[in-house]
């Protein structure tokens, strides 16, 4: 295909990359994006799978959009049936095709951050708790942080008097969105995970369907969204993911970088390759980027280059 032409050697490597999990690590700047959606496109354009049985997941609508906007652009539009979209999105549609296994309905709304604390407040007077000490905002953070972990309120830990009442609280929270035929948007990702754990006939039904699972931004994944991948590529073992430790910026909504070990240890046969060319910086910025980032010893090295020159030294300010 003419657009393999347009991509350097390593991301050339990775859009052709053979079956099984594949581990894309690339630098700022390396063209991410484009890759993946490339590998969409060569799948379905080179190898002949129906975009029917590939499975995209990335973190903004905007990213969605870009991504099938671009693979339609490259694919002439043929692209009916694939499923690409953020993680939440691809999640819903999974719940409301599956309700009957769960405790709500099919036509379950979800809840905004503003409904959620709102929720969170009643609840916290419900238990005739303190609302100026056990804050809605904050307590919901947790409550959040706990589903991104996969702790339901009967296996949240207790270590003191607040972790009893957080809990408490959190139980009350979730029998009202319950009530409330409602999820919130962790919910999203904590139903779906355990409906795929628990129920061997579900997961092997969107596993065997997604012969291909692939994944934007891999280092900003929370560990329900891990577990979740690793039920959805379980059949097939066919799972490419892009992403760079070095840029994971989200932890404080769950995010957790050691997807990427963990990805490592649980697919001991992955093809790792590395994306080091940068299309955006001069050399000196990536020289003076490497030469921090290189300090930190849980991670694979980088050698960051481009041929956009040496530029102007970097003026520490």
């Amino acid at each position: 295909m003419n657009y393999l032409q347009s991509l350097n050697s390593q991301q050339q490597q990775a859009v052709t990359a053979g079956l099984g999990p594949v581990l894309v690590l690339a630098g700022p700047g390396s063209g991410k994006t484009r890759v993946l959606t490339q590998r969409i496109a060569y799948l379905i354009g080179s190898l002949g799978v129906r975009p029917y049985h590939i499975l995209a997941v990335t973190f903004t609508n905007k990213a969605a959009r870009e991504m099938e906007h671009r693979v339609v652009d490259i694919l002439d539009g043929e692209t009916q049936g694939l499923s690409l979209g953020t993680f939440h999105a691809c999640c819903a549609r999974i719940l409301r095709r599956e309700a009957e296994s769960l405790p709500f309905s099919s036509n379950f709304v979800i809840f905004d951050t503003n409904d959620q604390l709102e929720l969170v407040k009643t609840a916290i007077k419900d238990l005739n708790l303190d609302i100026k000490y056990f804050i809605p905002a904050r307590v919901h953070a947790v409550i959040s942080n706990a589903k991104n972990e996969l702790l339901l309120p009967e296996n949240y830990p207790l270590q003191n008097y607040r972790d009893e009442a957080v809990a408490k609280i959190y139980r009350r929270y979730q029998e009202m969105l319950l009530a409330n035929n409602a999820v919130d948007f962790d919910d999203l990702l904590l139903w779906t995970a355990f409906l795929l754990e628990e129920s061997p006939a579900v997961r092997e039904k969107y596993a065997r369907r997604y012969e291909h699972v692939l994944v934007d931004e891999f280092q900003d994944t929370n560990m329900a969204q891990y577990i979740l991948l690793k039920h959805l590529a379980s059949f097939h073992n066919n799972i490419f993911v892009v992403g760079d430790v070095d840029q994971s910026i989200y932890r404080w909504r769950g995010a957790d970088y050691r997807n990427v070990l963990r990805f490592e240890k649980d697919f001991p046969d992955a093809q790792i390759i590395l994306l080091e060319q940068n299309y955006r910086s001069t050399q000196s910025i990536l020289d003076v980027a490497m030469a921090v980032i290189d300090r930190n010893p849980q991670r694979k090295h980088k050698q960051l280059f481009t041929e956009r020159g040496i530029g102007e030294p970097v003026r520490l300010i």
